[in-house]
């Protein structure tokens, strides 16, 4: 850490300021995020590393705070995924036309390097720990280079918590994130988390909890990519987090419901609603998108379980995989229905830059646009065999409005640490 300190041409009587930026642009993608509440891991894992003799401001637009583009802050950092990417750019052109050093980061810069500078003067390569800060002692010498990437996986026992004296708590509706581990075991071929996170790592459980007691919220979001890919770790978690009466989500496999310990200590601990990606009935599809490991017929008896420890079950459904057909939205209604899904919504798989999925479509010369404001989910930015883009509008628009009129309502309890009683979470 002794790279890291204040460097000697910045007197205790000056300040580096630096105004870091979540840009997002109007879509069903930015209206996902918003519901699914927690902060984002990109802008807030930039600022828990930021050095000490920094000033930082933060904007996320994701939740509606305006970019204040008449900042004083020296350095501008732009963080962005697929979606946004159009915005982000927008928003670097700017502030590079007022003269300011642009930064730009997240998971669509790291996979579209050449794109990402031409609209920045740096950016950041992979995770930001270690490479932010080399970054803010370059600009300070007048050595910023153009690219700041990091080659090896960062040590989770080096993290800080996020700081929540910049963004208020309340604007997040009163969740929280706290970051638990990252990577994932499996390769599903429309997920960047294995291309981004190539090794999967735990945080020490001492520090999780810390950071939890220090909460202002008992609503958390525990960010994990795949939380099961060490059993042990999760069921110690579970029970040091036990104590802290608080209520939390994540996201997880349906296997987690095959190991009853593992679920009792989960609910015990204050679990209460559950991402579990399902994505489609489909077998072949899974195969395809390298899930065939899920076990369609245990779901049924799998959610079933969950749902007596008054877990919510959220699952997207994803249509458009290549062997879907016109069949695909009654049978995805009349599967998800018979499972017991509680939330559920129709997303037209993404093929973001750096996936598998990306790289066989554009080897197949079947990627109809790069407008990457399409990207977000809802639109059928590929060449399908029995689609159309209308096809896709409206199938969705069909399964969720059926899914809605017919599907069971359940009621959840939870109490928080105060012992407030809600009947359902609050997003």
């Amino acid at each position: 850490m002794e790279r890291f300190i204040r460097p000697s041409m910045v007197s205790p009587e000056e300040t580096v300021k630096v105004c870091v930026i979540k840009a997002s642009a109007q879509s069903g993608f930015k209206t996902y995020k918003k519901s699914m509440m927690g902060v984002p891991q990109n802008i807030f894992s930039l600022a828990a590393c930021t050095p000490e003799w920094v000033q930082t401001q933060m904007i996320d637009e994701t939740i509606d705070i305006p970019v204040d583009f008449d900042t004083d802050a020296d350095i501008v950092v732009v963080m962005f995924s697929t979606p946004d990417a159009i915005r982000g750019y927008e928003i670097a052109d700017i502030f590079r036309e007022k003269g300011k050093t642009v930064v730009l980061g997240g998971l669509h810069v790291s996979f579209m390097k050449e794109e990402a500078l031409e609209h920045g003067d740096s950016i950041l390569v992979g995770e930001c720990e270690g490479i932010w800060e080399e970054l803010l002692l370059d600009w300070c010498d007048n050595q910023l280079k153009t690219q700041y990437e990091r080659t090896s996986p960062v040590d989770l026992a080096t993290l800080r918590p996020y700081p929540t004296d910049i963004i208020p708590t309340e604007r997040y509706d009163f969740s929280w994130t706290i970051s638990v581990s990252r990577g994932c075991q499996n390769k599903c071929s429309y997920c960047t988390v294995n291309k981004f996170f190539p090794t999967f790592r735990t945080r020490p459980i001492a520090d999780i909890v810390a950071e939890i007691e220090q909460c202002e919220t008992d609503f958390i979001e525990l960010k994990a990519d795949n939380m099961l890919c060490d059993r042990d770790y999760a069921l110690e978690l579970f029970r040091a987090i036990e104590p802290l009466n608080v209520i939390w989500f994540t996201a997880l496999e349906p296997a987690f419901a095959d190991d009853e310990e593992l679920v009792r200590a989960a609910a015990k601990s204050g679990l209460r609603s559950v991402l579990l990606g399902i994505e489609t009935p489909s077998r072949s599809a899974l195969q395809d998108a390298n899930k065939g490991h899920m076990k369609l017929e245990k779901l049924k008896k799998q959610i079933a379980f969950l749902h007596k420890f008054d877990i919510e079950i959220d699952s997207a459904m994803l249509f458009g995989f290549d062997n879907h057909d016109a069949s695909i939205w009654e049978e995805t209604l009349n599967f998800a229905l018979e499972i017991g899904i509680d939330v559920s919504h129709g997303v037209v798989p993404i093929p973001f830059p750096g996936t598998t999925l990306y790289q066989r479509l554009e080897s197949e010369g079947r990627l109809r646009t790069k407008d990457w404001s399409k990207y977000e989910g809802s639109y059928l930015v590929y060449d399908h065999p029995h689609f159309g883009e209308n096809d896709m509008y409206e199938g969705i628009l069909w399964y969720e409005e059926e899914f809605e009129k017919h599907k069971k309502k359940r009621k959840f309890k939870w109490k928080n640490r105060w012992g407030k009683e809600w009947s359902i979470l609050p997003f």
